[in-house]
């Protein structure tokens, strides 16, 4: 019994200072395991993923157009082509079907708000859209050659390009836009 109470009498805890110690210790190290996550650049990367998921979709849509009847859509059969799914916040997606260069927003997926150019894309603003870029197609009028841009999110200068003719057809390629011209790579 003696023994007992010696033991439970000198039985020690940890002190104060050690408890912090390991507290801050964790911090220090919760501090560096989220700078080198990079929460803003991961959420980025997702942003992208699903942007160009989008792309291929429209790509998808437009070549199945291009299978049935021989030549790209023009700008009112191509917004037509994507139904429900996409709009047009200004008048380049015209009635008259005269042209074959559509800008146009996709139903739930929104792009930045900061725009660049890059061949004939220059990522224009919808109106009354708090300057949110646009998707852009541009056919060719009596061909099947068409491309789809949209801007990134990750890389403030990358635009994505979407073209079914030429090297890199039926790839998205990353474009820089701060390099006239455009330099444009296959990730």
């Amino acid at each position: 019994m003696k023994e007992l109470k010696k033991r439970i009498g000198s039985a020690s805890g940890f002190t104060l200072i050690e408890l912090l110690l390991v507290i801050v210790i964790i911090g220090i190290l919760a501090g560096v395991l989220i700078a080198v996550i990079d929460p803003q650049a991961q959420q980025s990367k997702a942003r992208d993923a699903n942007v160009k998921a989008t792309l291929n979709k429209v790509a998808l849509a437009t070549q199945g157009y291009v299978s049935a009847y021989g030549n790209s859509p023009n700008d009112v059969q191509f917004l037509a082509g994507l139904s429900a799914s996409a709009s047009s916040p200004n008048a380049s997606c015209a009635a008259g079907g005269a042209d074959y260069t559509c800008d146009f927003i996709v139903t739930g997926n929104q792009l930045p708000d900061t725009c660049g150019a890059v061949n004939g894309y220059t990522g224009s603003t919808a109106p009354g859209s708090g300057n949110t870029c646009l998707y852009r197609y541009v056919g060719t009028a009596s061909s099947p050659n068409f491309t789809v841009y949209a801007k990134s999110f990750g890389a403030g200068t990358t635009v994505f390009r979407y073209m079914n003719n030429g090297t890199a057809a039926g790839q998205i390629q990353h474009c820089d836009t701060a390099s006239p011209p455009a330099n444009c790579v296959t990730p």
